[in-house]
């Protein structure tokens, strides 16, 4: 059986004393009524409701005359703490009605540089900061399988196969180099040509391979039968870097990714100088599954913004002849 307390509590109805609020702060019924768009009658029984859940007056009306009780007095003070804590509460859930929320989650090769998906990373969170951005590199092969698989519904990949039930836009290209560190025999050399690389110890990425991402990086050093052997591979960028930069071998890196370094003097770009290995960037999303919204959002900027990127590289010049 309930207390009274206990009984209090479960059919105390906040309207009630949201009403009696406006009462006071208004200093009579007719007052509150107005406030808020109410007609008098039903602002003067929400106040008599109140009375007998509490049971007990709460003010004191006569001709000319408002005032608080002991007890209008206590409940007035309570009811304005507790409006305080709900308006709080009511404004943080108002503010994120209608805001988009959720998860973005992504895989990526991690040697792509892409002008458009970092636009596009900063744009997106500028305009839904209440959604998680998830990014976790993976080799290109890898990207398309977890795709089709229905592991994740973004990826970033340079690898495109022919295969059901995915679809691929193109996003761009990327250029790859070959680099070695300071140490190394051909580093701050002149004059150098591909037969200069012949028998020197080589690193690269997972994907450097025919017929995977990296496919054209695997064509040049397949015509270039003289390399020497392949003595380190990783899927991530950034530890192809780090094997360059201990001195293990040359390798291969995006252009855009190895600029930074060769300008401080970490590597030294190596031949060939023109007509480097380019690589295709594509995003992979599923065909027949549907993306949730946020994913929608950001695959639509993101190939808004591939768009004007290629418009900006390849058409920015063209006149229209008068």
């Amino acid at each position: 059986m309930l207390t009274s307390r206990e009984r209090l509590l479960r059919n105390l109805d906040w309207n009630l004393l949201h009403t009696f609020i406006i009462i006071v702060n208004e200093s009579s019924i007719t007052g509150a009524a107005r406030k808020l768009s109410l007609a008098q009658p039903s602002v003067s029984n929400a106040l008599k409701r109140l009375e007998e859940q509490l049971g007990t007056q709460l003010i004191l009306r006569r001709k000319g005359m408002f005032s608080l009780t002991y007890q209008g007095l206590r409940v007035y003070e309570y009811a304005s703490s507790a409006s305080m804590i709900i308006s709080h509460l009511a404004e943080q859930f108002a503010a994120a009605e209608g805001s988009v929320q959720g998860e973005v989650n992504m895989q990526i090769a991690s040697h792509i540089h892409n002008l458009a998906f970092d636009r596009t990373l900063g744009e997106f969170h500028q305009c839904y900061p209440k959604v998680l951005i998830s990014i976790n590199t993976h080799p290109s092969a890898d990207i398309v399988s977890a795709v089709a698989a229905d592991k994740v519904h973004i990826g970033l990949s340079n690898k495109k196969t022919a295969q059901t039930g995915l679809r691929f836009d193109l996003l761009g290209y990327e250029q790859m180099g070959f680099y070695c560190a300071r140490g190394h025999s051909l580093y701050g050399e002149a004059n150098l040509d591909l037969g200069d690389l012949s028998g020197l110890s080589y690193i690269s990425f997972e994907s450097d391979q025919p017929g995977e991402g990296l496919n054209e990086l695997a064509k040049l050093r397949e015509d270039q039968q003289y390399w020497g052997k392949l003595v380190a591979v990783s899927s991530n960028e950034e530890e192809v870097r780090r094997l360059i930069i201990a001195g293990v071998g040359f390798g291969a890196l995006t252009y855009e990714g190895a600029r930074p370094y060769v300008e401080q003097g970490v590597l030294f770009q190596l031949p060939p100088y023109q007509q480097l290995p380019v690589n295709d960037v594509y995003l992979v999303t599923p065909q027949n599954v549907p993306l949730s919204e946020v994913e929608k959002l950001f695959v639509t900027m993101l190939l808004k913004n591939a768009a004007q990127a290629v418009r900006k590289s390849y058409f920015s010049a063209v006149t229209v002849p008068t």
